[in-house]
């Protein structure tokens, strides 16, 4: 699957699961065009594991991570906050090559890239619905976001093509990027994409847990899928 847009956006989809394959932006029906969907599988789960480090110490990687050979210039204030903010829950992942850097859930299992699927993947130990994937792809030179419409139409689409409930679609403006935050939900799983455009690449991070858990649960999925940052 894809993404596709009149301005030749395409995103390779990630594997089908409790939510469909995607259509979006003037994809046909059916035509298994679309962003990337997180492949899900049915749990219930017990109780949480202990925190690994504190807060503190994630913000500081971050500050270490900036300094080091080839990392970002600056360090993303949201993303030292968020650390801050979700405690031992988190640590620093950076990449290199795809340039990027985020905040991923402590102890999760991590799976390297599967093209076309996503660039790296954790998924709880404990509940296999709670997923984190960041997907980057290609994207023509001077290609933005706003090209493919609003954040109310991409969500639209998304919820139609997922055969998902629409919670809401928004933008948010960090460090002079443009992200979508699309957030969809049915009978059994929650989950929230953000989007956004740098240098020629779309990058697509995809967070989802059981909708009955999402409530307990959003604090540290939101975090992590906003803790996000390309590097500039």
């Amino acid at each position: 699957m894809a993404f596709v847009a009149a301005t030749s956006f395409r995103v390779p989809s990630l594997s089908r699961g409790a939510f469909r394959g995607d259509a979006v932006c003037g994809a046909p029906p059916g035509s298994g065009a679309g962003l990337p969907a997180i492949h899900m599988t049915s749990s219930d789960g017990v109780s949480r594991r202990a925190a690994l480090v504190t807060g503190a110490t994630v913000a500081a990687g971050l500050v270490a991570a900036a300094a080091a050979p080839g990392g970002p210039v600056l360090i993303p204030s949201a993303q030292a906050a968020a650390a801050v903010n979700l405690g031992g829950m988190v640590e620093v992942y950076k990449d290199l090559n795809k340039g990027f850097t985020i905040l991923r859930p402590q102890g999760w299992n991590q799976f390297e890239a599967t093209a076309g699927q996503y660039d790296i993947k954790w998924q709880d130990l404990i509940q296999p619905l709670e997923i984190v994937t960041v997907l980057t792809t290609p994207i023509s030179k001077g290609k933005t976001l706003a090209d493919i419409g609003t954040p109310d139409v991409v969500g639209a689409k998304l919820a139609k093509s997922r055969g998902a409930e629409l919670v809401s679609a928004v933008s948010r403006d960090v460090d002079g990027l443009t992200y979508y935050n699309v957030e969809l939900k049915n009978n059994s799983v929650h989950q929230l994409t953000s989007l956004v455009v740098n240098k020629n690449k779309l990058y697509s991070v995809n967070v989802s847990s059981a909708e009955a858990k999402w409530p307990k649960r959003e604090k540290l999925l939101r975090g992590v899928a906003e803790s996000f940052k390309p590097s500039l």
